[in-house]
């Protein structure tokens, strides 16, 4: 029976995290990151992951690239056959067979990671933390945002990157959330060195551009305004837009919430256009980093585990290392230690 004879959406649909070494597979998935690559022999061939919501898994195809191969794009739904081997130290899927899902076999939200987190909650303690502000113009500046036409169902489904630390639908607000509840330990340790609200009110509009900057209808890419401008560029545009609006907003606040969005990322190397220069500026790099590194490093510990050594993740580029988690205990410790 070919490929595209007698589906079963069902019975054919096999998630990513469920897909071991030496498996044949036949199932639907989400397309990222297609890229269209030449061999040294001048052949062709095609690498892109192959996602659902459990995950991800690099795949490459070796023929049929003047055919369907040569045509998918980013965010498409293809129906697979295929074999999982190991590449470089990491399970990968040579695809054998691929077509275009075809209208009604798939959906894309149901092949996009979200968020496990409950979103209504989150959005509650964000809105408890704004209205717990006692600087007024920070609470009426926040207030004013989130009751915006459509800001908190953006916000609440936007991922906070197109790759790599919270990638998924959600992941901003998540994010957020979290970046938040650090800062608020950080302020309460510190006592009165750095302003409380003007340091939470940063942590919530830190990334406020990822909902400018990134596409997540089918599956996560960037938009032409996010190409051209970035989420940093973009978040301090819609800041100061919201404060224009405010004509008594002071203008002090204004200059120190606008420079805690620019240096939010610390570095020039890493795309920030200042580097911070106050308190409270110099505590939201850190926090949103060290948030950013510990999902990364749990995604990297949940899907990209070593499969040839126990206890460590594959190389990572963005550590520029393998990660270790430990290894489990054997019984006999377990026992021990009871």
């Amino acid at each position: 029976m070919g490929i595209g004879e007698g589906i079963k959406m069902a019975a054919e649909r096999v998630a990513v995290k469920d897909l071991k070494l030496n498996d044949t597979v036949t199932s639907f998935f989400l397309v990222r990151n297609p890229q269209h690559r030449i061999r040294k022999s001048g052949e062709a061939f095609l690498t892109l992951l192959l996602t659902d919501r459990t995950g991800e898994m690099p795949a490459v195809m070796w023929e049929d690239l003047d055919g369907i191969g040569e045509r998918v794009r980013e965010g498409d739904l293809v129906k697979v056959q295929g074999v999982v081997g190991n590449y470089q130290g990491e399970t990968q899927l040579t695809i054998q067979r691929l077509r275009l899902a075809r209208e009604g076999e798939a959906a894309p939200e149901d092949f996009l990671p979200a968020t496990e987190a409950d979103v209504a909650s989150m959005l509650t303690f964000l809105q408890e933390t704004i209205r717990a502000f006692t600087s007024e113009p920070l609470n009426r500046l926040l207030s004013r945002i989130f009751e915006g036409e459509g800001f908190r169902e953006a916000f609440a489904a936007a991922p906070a990157a197109k790759e790599l630390h919270h990638a998924y639908v959600g992941g901003l607000l998540e994010h957020t959330v979290s970046v938040v509840q650090l800062c608020e330990a950080i302020a309460s340790h510190y006592k009165g060195a750095v302003d409380r609200d003007l340091l939470l009110a940063s942590a919530i509009l830190h990334d406020v551009g990822k909902i400018f900057e990134l596409d997540w209808e089918r599956g996560f890419d960037y938009s032409d305004e996010g190409r051209l401008l970035g989420h940093i560029t973009q978040g301090v545009l819609f800041v100061e837009a919201q404060i224009e609006q405010m004509p008594d907003f002071p203008p002090r606040l204004r200059m120190e919430l606008l420079h805690n969005i620019l240096s939010h990322h610390g570095q020039y190397e890493w795309g920030s256009p200042r580097r911070p220069k106050t308190i409270e500026a110099l505590v939201l790099h850190a926090v949103e980093n060290l948030d950013g590194k510990v999902n990364l490093f749990l995604k990297l510990v949940k899907q990209h585990a070593d499969p040839h050594r126990e206890g460590w993740t594959v190389f990572h580029r963005s550590f520029e290392r393998p990660l270790f988690f430990g290894e489990p205990e054997s019984p006999e410790e377990t026992l021990r230690a009871v």
